[in-house]
């Protein structure tokens, strides 16, 4: 792919007036397109050369060789415009994605391994729809590292350890359930959300049972066999259900290493903090002290000598960094965990870990729904006031199906395409926002089919595709002729389709899933556009007409990928 911010960069530094890594960031591209497509403002130089940046711009003007590609430069008001060669656009842009087709626009790899920490819900419990906020962030975020290159390491942190499983044992045993095989096996994770939510009320009336649930995890920390028992039946009955729900969202991981799986490891941390004097005693805990960031202590160790989360996150991040030599590692996690990270990876640096600056903490704001008051609130799973991520899946498919059945009623699969345009439809919904934004959930404008929205954005590749179809055949990029493409709306889509390198790395670099979606949104306006005043099939030019629609699908269906949208080709 050509990037015309680089070859202006190095043709303006040729004249010996900025300097290139100057250039890229003033670069803008123009609202009016009789102003060119990249200006190049010259006031920053007036100083330093002491001239009006209008000459500045008429000398560098009058001086510089213009890259391959762009057919004029002019000097206006201060400003240099830069006009791109539109038969060269639409030459260097369609072949390179003939040639490489749904990796148009990806990165060579890097030799860098990223490690994506992401979902990650409690055994126990099931998914609430505050939780497809870390799914699909995350899901994005590693499609987007493997585009720029990376190899990339999936991780599902489980919450599969702690006080909350002394709960659920406390009162399984409570309510004299049978502990035979096959009733453990039957368990499902709805009768496990039930004897959660039964143990926080009975507790209420019972305090002493909140000393019976740490009394059970020592038990289990310890390792009573009885107690595994359980919680392994407790761990597979809660997996079964997520491995359903993550298969029907496209969602997947390399590894599903909870909190538990660091257990045998965390003495081996605690040893090497006491070694290095790290640890301290205070009102019953040991912990790590962080007075020199500002930070209250880490909790490391219980009084009854159990762990906490900081504990097996230490312990995680070593064993990562052992286990793949990551160059990133990522854990995308909401805001409110912000200083959790901030003490983990603290003490990670008064460990001597020098990698703890390749750890980021990726957050993001919640997902707000309306209550009857009108108030705005994020729901909270244990007490039964979020919805689940299954009840949301399913209303949304029941109301994408209700638009099928009036719009397309002989649609094949017509249940299954729902689902996927429902799933796809709230993940765009989320990821639309800049993820440090609380999202406000509606469920009309989140399934419209108008607008910034998911429907919207596939309804364009279908469009593509149904275009496709109905022609029946597909174009050889020998057989185009460029000029027929350089008409306004043409050049206005090839020029967006250029931009996904650009927009690859962006995303990459901030991670920001956002930055695609937007993309998505960019590439789904002006391809609708183009279908709508450049008439594909039947003109004289349908040949070249039609490359441009095969090529605009095959950029729009991996971009969708790289969101995790399902890019249906009927609706």
């Amino acid at each position: 792919m050509i990037s015309f911010e680089e070859s202006i960069a190095t043709a303006v530094a040729a004249t010996g007036t900025f300097k290139k890594e100057e250039v890229i960031p003033l670069l803008s591209i123009p609202q009016e397109t009789t102003h060119g497509n990249f200006s190049l403002p010259c006031f920053a130089l007036a100083k330093t050369l002491r001239k009006a940046p209008k000459i500045i711009a008429e000398e560098i003007a009058s001086q510089i060789v213009l890259p391959l590609g762009l057919s004029k430069v002019e000097p206006v008001n201060g400003y240099l415009n830069f006009f791109i060669d539109r038969d060269f656009l639409a030459q260097s842009v369609l072949e390179a994605v003939a040639a490489t087709q749904l990796s148009y626009g990806h990165f060579a790899p890097n030799n860098k391994t990223v490690v994506i920490d992401y979902s990650s819900p409690n055994i126990g419990k099931e998914l609430a729809f505050h939780h497809l906020r870390s799914t699909m962030i995350g899901n994005s975020l590693a499609r987007i590292y493997k585009a720029a290159g990376y190899r990339v390491e999936r991780v599902n942190h489980l919450g599969d350890w702690g006080t909350a499983f002394g709960k659920l044992i406390v009162m399984y045993l409570r309510e004299d359930r049978k502990t035979d095989p096959a009733t453990l096996d039957s368990l499902t994770v709805k009768e496990l959300n039930i004897l959660y939510s039964s143990f926080s009320k009975a507790s209420k009336e019972e305090p002493e049972l909140e000393d019976a649930a740490r009394a059970a995890f020592s038990k289990l920390e310890t390792g009573d066999v009885f107690y595994r028992t359980l919680w392994l039946a407790f761990r597979a009955a809660t997996l079964k259900e997520l491995m359903r729900i993550y298969n029907m969202m496209g969602v997947s991981f390399d590894h599903y290493t909870g909190e538990s799986f660091y257990e045998p490891l965390m003495p081996a941390v605690i040893e090497e903090l006491q070694q290095k004097n790290l640890m301290t005693h205070s009102q019953e805990r040991d912990v790590v002290m962080l007075d020199e960031f500002n930070l209250g202590p880490c909790l490391i160790r219980k009084s009854d000598g159990s762990t906490l989360y900081a504990t097996r996150d230490l312990a995680a991040a070593i064993y990562r960094k052992k286990e793949f030599n990551f160059d990133k590692c990522l854990y995308v996690v909401d805001l409110g965990q912000s200083l959790h990270f901030k003490q983990v990876f603290h003490v990670l640096e008064k460990m001597g870990r020098e990698w703890y600056t390749d750890m980021y903490h990726i957050p993001f704001g919640v997902i707000l729904n309306q209550s009857e008051d009108g108030k705005w609130e994020k729901g909270k799973t244990r007490t039964g006031t979020a919805s689940l991520l299954r009840d949301v899946i399913e209303a949304a498919s029941e109301k994408i199906l209700t638009f099928i059945d009036e719009k397309n009623p002989e649609l094949e699969n017509k249940a299954a395409v729902a689902t996927q345009i429902g799933i796809s439809a709230l993940t765009f919904n989320d990821l639309k926002n800049r993820r440090l934004m609380d999202v406000k959930f509606d469920w009309d404008s989140a399934l419209s089919f108008e607008g910034a929205t998911g429907p919207y954005v596939q309804n364009a590749h279908v469009r593509l595709c149904s275009i496709m179809r109905k022609a029946g055949y597909t174009v050889n990029v020998a057989d185009v002729d460029w000029k027929i493409l350089t008409d306004d709306y043409s050049y206005e889509l090839i020029k967006v389709l250029s931009r996904k390198g650009d927009r690859i790395r962006q995303a990459c670099e901030i991670d920001e899933p956002s930055v695609l979606a937007q993309y998505a949104l960019e590439i789904a306006e002006a391809a609708h556009r183009y279908i709508h005043n450049d008439r594909v099939l039947g003109s004289p030019e349908e040949k070249a007409r039609l490359f441009l629609v095969q090529s605009t699908q095959v950029v729009l269906e991996n971009v969708l990928d790289l969101l995790g949208l399902f890019p249906i080709r009927a609706m």
